[in-house]
């Protein structure tokens, strides 16, 4: 049974247009869509976590016993460089939604967002036994046969036919999830606003289970419980697979969603595989095998438990590092560069790749959550304003002077530059004809459509960049095929793609601005 909430409009979940406006719904943090031998290597540390600037990534921390948020720097966890007004009162768990934060008070739920303006936006409650599954797409909080997905732009409650193992929010506003269905598990898919499984596919593993490809494909053990096996989102059709030595006991996907961090009960340590072309790109190893697997901001360094301690390694390296102090919902959390924010009973440290420990200013009984801000953010005044920027910083100054607290250390920084193509490439384009186009790529940087442009030329295909600006005001360049004339057509170009290149292709209607999936 799927249930929408009643407290939002348009396909029964959805959020205030003027919220996801502030939200940036529609944006990535990392660019996805062809193989290694197609493009550069995938995105990794503060590359991947910027995009365009670093400043705009950082750490919300929520207090647990009441009281304002902060929020600090990526690189200085003590440095706190904004403080909100909004008293958010006790919170008994908070969830990263990347530019937003899912606040729980036992059954209560909230969604709460910082900027431009401070809020807190009630969601549909929770059971209070329930479990949150963190996800790509969003994530959903589990109890028993009862599923409540929630995402930036929108909640969907749905009841399974049998006990969920895990559920996830899907691209297209699905839902799917491991279920127990009567003849043993199986994976469902239901489209939004459904009641019943659009698709059901029986398998043979209660998990773990991993959401990929910005929502497209679900990534499982294998049938014969020694690898991974991909499956297509909505028809659950399985794909391509890699062998990890064992039974998989934790999997978790980088933030670019390039690697597959998978570890083994009959291995130890973990694997990292290319979710592109299934192949073994590197391993740890460990005397006792790994429980959980937590990616870091960047997917250059992750964390693991093994139910007793916590590790720490680079993604790919052989050894793990010992990490002290407790494992939590939220810390132990790789940052870029290499250190790790722990909690122990002295406090809060932040662990250096060299293994040396610095001490963090700050509560360590409250909620260090991912967080990446709005367009733009507030820093220490003391920052240096670029001179092309200087003009936007001061117009947002005064637009946002009611929604910043005052204090001399609050300053505005527009951040983000668009990259330029190199010389003599084609200049990206406004407008485009009418008809149905192929989105092989999505960056922010048009320099980095360059390569594989010319492969997509080279065999053939008829190629465009065009530009188009994000709800949030941000500026993404499109790597398009086409156009074609029908939608069957440009389908059948994007699968092309898939099979013969590994290019997670969609497809777009130009002429009625609509995109079919987000950059």
């Amino acid at each position: 049974m799927y249930r929408s909430s009643s407290r939002f409009v348009v396909r029964g979940a959805k959020l205030p247009a003027a919220l996801l406006l502030l939200l940036g719904v529609g944006s990535a943090s990392g660019a996805c869509g062809s193989p290694p031998e197609d493009q550069p290597a995938p995105l990794e540390g503060p590359s991947l976590v910027s995009g365009t600037s670093f400043e705009r990534y950082g750490l919300l921390v929520i207090p647990r016993d009441g009281g304002v948020a902060e929020f600090r720097s990526i690189e200085s966890p003590s440095t706190v460089r904004w403080t909100g007004r909004l008293s958010l009162g006790g919170v008994t768990a908070a969830h990263s939604l990347g530019p937003a934060v899912v606040l729980r008070r036992e059954r209560q739920l909230s969604l709460y967002t910082t900027s431009p303006v401070e809020a807190e936006t009630p969601l549909p409650d929770a059971p209070a036994d329930a479990r949150w599954i963190p996800s790509p797409a969003g994530g959903a909080f589990v109890s028993g046969d009862r599923i409540l997905a929630v995402t930036l732009a929108s909640t969907a409650d749905v009841t399974a036919d049998g006990a969920v193992h895990w559920a996830a929010p899907a691209a297209g506003d699905r839902v799917v999830a491991l279920v127990e269905g009567a003849d043993g598990p199986e994976l469902a898919v239901w489209e939004a606003g459904e009641s019943q499984p659009a698709a059901t596919r029986a398998v043979g593993t209660r998990g773990p289970v991993a959401l990929a490809g910005w929502g497209r494909t679900i990534v499982t053990a294998s049938g014969d419980g020694r690898g991974l096996t991909e499956w297509s989102v909505p028809d659950l059709e399985p794909a391509e697979g890699a062998e990890i030595g064992g039974a998989p006991s934790a999997l978790a996907i980088s933030p670019s969603q390039h690697r597959v961090f998978a570890a083994s009960v009959d291995r130890t340590g973990f694997t990292v595989i290319d979710r592109y072309d299934w192949r073994e790109v590197g391993s740890s190893r460990l005397e006792t095998p790994l429980e959980s697997l937590r990616p870091g901001m960047t997917g250059d360094r992750l964390v693991a438990w093994d139910g007793s301690n916590a590790w720490s390694a680079r993604a790919g390296e052989a050894w793990l590092d010992a990490v002290p102090g407790q494992w939590r919902a939220d810390l132990p959390l790789a940052l870029p560069g290499g250190a790790v924010l722990v909690s122990a009973e002295s406090g809060l440290g932040l662990v250096r790749p060299d293994g040396g420990v610095a001490a963090v200013e700050g509560p360590a009984d409250a909620w260090w959550v991912p967080f990446r801000w709005g367009r733009r953010l507030p820093v220490a005044s003391a920052a240096v304003v670029p001179e092309d920027t200087l003009g936007d910083a001061e117009e947002a100054l005064d637009a946002l002077a009611d929604s910043v607290p005052p204090g001399p250390r609050i300053g505005l920084l527009t951040v983000g530059r668009v990259g330029t193509l190199s010389d003599g490439g084609p200049e990206p384009v406004d407008e485009l004809p009418g008809g149905f186009y192929v989105v092989a790529h999505s960056s922010r940087q048009a320099a980095e459509l360059g390569p594989m442009r010319e492969l997509l030329d080279g065999s053939g295909y008829s190629t465009h960049l065009l530009r188009r600006v994000d709800e949030a005001g941000d500026l993404w360049h499109r790597l398009l095929v086409g156009p074609y004339e029908t939608r069957l057509a440009a389908e059948g170009a994007a699968v092309e793609l898939q099979r013969e290149r590994g290019i997670d292709a969609w497809v777009h209607e130009e002429g009625d601005q609509t995109m079919r999936r987000s950059p």
